[in-house]
């Protein structure tokens, strides 16, 4: 299929499971529970609809089993979208449906996390040595033979990554907002390949689900779907091979979860002094006075410049 007709039914999928599953969320009040330590213009989206990744997720799925060869590379991107994805579900099904305050204990959540990567690692290994144990240098010709020694990083590659893009979603439409360019640049570096398929799947699923998520959202994705994200952009990042480039064309998700290392390590060491007014650093912005459309707008440029950054190193 021509990847524009692609992405508008990828668009229109999203746009009417949306229509489907909305309302379900809505009738089963599964809101979201504000945090009172929280921004204060937040505590008015409490009761908003959540799990709302679902949305995208199915539309992902259901897109990529049509238009997806079976293939071992294939089954990783799926299996990493749709396992991380699972993760957060159950996270958000036993705080949200179940009422349980905390929801999968931190522990639990990060063995569950752990013992994904390791799968998804493994069948990259299988799949091509080199995209675990050979490691590019971004802006070098240089690139480095680990070999089996790979996998640990990468292990600890995927887990970052999905808690990072997991620390991204805190303001009506961020997380899908920045992730558009990441995916648009994903499927230019996959050009002619299933990689390049299932990226502007996942692209035009997130700009149907932004008609729902962006400000003032109607649903949001909960851990189901920024987790999802996470796993479905390490996903591609092994296939293709260019993992260490996540710093670049991923930078927001790591300037987000770098804020909350800094503020945490401030915080212990330096008597309790903080850096920034809240982390995430997109709700630092929020209390400088920011308003959060004008948040998402900017981080959202910024990525698109990560983005023109990777593919001009690879380039």
């Amino acid at each position: 299929m021509n990847n524009y007709l692609l992405i508008i039914l990828s668009i229109l999928v999203s746009l009417g499971l949306g229509e489907l599953i909305l309302p379900i969320l809505k009738k089963k009040k599964i809101g979201q529970n504000i945090r009172e330590v929280g921004p204060q213009s937040h505590l008015a989206k409490a009761g908003t609809p959540t799990m709302g990744g679902i949305i995208f997720i199915i539309a992902s799925l259901v897109l990529s089993l049509i238009f997806l060869d079976f293939s071992l590379g294939n089954l990783i991107l799926i299996i990493s979208m749709l396992g991380f994805g699972a993760i957060g579900f159950i996270d958000d099904f036993r705080k949200l449906v179940l009422k349980q305050s905390e929801g999968l204990s931190p522990k639990g959540k990060l063995v569950l996390q752990f013992v994904l990567a390791i799968i998804i690692t493994t069948m990259a290994y299988i799949n091509d040595k080199d995209s675990i144990g050979l490691i590019r240098i971004p802006f070098t010709n240089i690139s480095l033979e680990l070999g089996i020694f790979g996998i640990p990083l990468m292990i600890f590659i995927i887990v970052g990554t999905t808690n990072a893009t997991n620390l991204t979603d805190g303001l009506d439409g961020l997380l899908a907002s920045v992730s558009v360019p990441v995916f648009v640049t994903l499927a230019i570096l996959g050009k002619g390949s299933d990689n390049e398929i299932f990226s502007y799947i996942m692209m035009g699923t997130l700009l149907g689900f932004l008609f729902f998520n962006s400000n003032p959202a109607s649903v949001f994705m909960g851990d189901t779907g920024s987790m999802a994200i996470g796993g479905a952009v390490v996903g591609l990042a092994i296939v293709l091979k260019i993992p260490i480039y996540l710093v670049i064309f991923g930078g927001i998700y790591m300037v987000e979860t770098l804020s909350v290392i800094i503020q945490v390590t401030s915080y212990r060491y330096r008597n309790k002094k903080r850096v920034f007014l809240m982390t995430p650093i997109h709700h630092h912005f929020e209390l400088k006075g920011y308003k959060e459309a004008k948040i998402v707008v900017a981080f959202t440029v910024v990525s698109v410049i990560l983005c023109m950054i990777t593919l001009a190193a690879l380039a």
